[in-house]
């Protein structure tokens, strides 16, 4: 991935997305890397970026992903199944929250007392911490009932929310997803046009 690291130097204005290979070869049963796992799911994430009802394109400069031919050529998640799959919160929008803890888990977020790492999730009360892995920081959700009061980013290290923010878009945490929950996913907003 040295293209990676110098391509910046040559084209500063494009958004580079590196789409690494795994690191076990094909035929080994070994787990995949936590950084590979999340530039593959931050470079999907870019690639339907645009495809989502009501998406505006915040990036204007153009998006290269580079990826070598082991990475391209590994299985992963449909465009139309990773799509399917993620959401945007909205700012007095509703949700139900044990659809979304329900449903979270089976896109790949593990469950943690504290959300330090991309793809966990906690949940205290009506506050649900959450970081996406395409996202760069965590979320914090303030619920009241089933309507999100409020979002705002927050540093993993100090736990302190900083900035606001009027949406934010969920992904899944990881390629290969279990059937029942491609199917499932619309059903965890009232709303589920959003």
């Amino acid at each position: 991935m040295v293209l990676t690291e110098e391509l910046p130097a040559w084209a500063p204005a494009p958004r580079i997305y590196p789409f690494p290979d795994p690191n076990p070869l094909f035929y080994e049963r070994a787990p995949w890397g936590p950084r590979t796992l999340r530039q593959r799911v931050i470079a999907l994430a870019a690639l339907i970026q645009d495809q989502q009802p009501g998406a505006i394109s915040v990036n204007p400069h153009p998006r290269i992903f580079i990826a070598p031919a082991r990475a391209v050529m590994t299985r992963t998640l449909a465009p139309r199944d990773f799509l399917a799959n993620s959401r945007t919160l909205h700012v007095q929008g509703t949700l139900r929250p044990d659809r979304l803890l329900e449903l979270m888990v089976g896109t790949g977020y593990t469950p943690a007392s504290l959300v330090t790492d991309p793809g966990q999730f906690s949940r205290r009360g009506g506050i649900l911490d959450v970081w996406p892995p395409a996202e760069a920081l965590p979320v914090r959700i303030e619920l009241l009932g089933d309507e999100i009061d409020s979002l705002r980013w927050f540093e993993p290290a100090t736990q302190r929310s900083t900035d606001p923010v009027t949406e934010v878009r969920l992904t899944p945490a990881r390629e290969g997803l279990p059937r029942m929950y491609q199917e499932a996913w619309d059903a965890w907003l009232p709303d589920s046009a959003g």
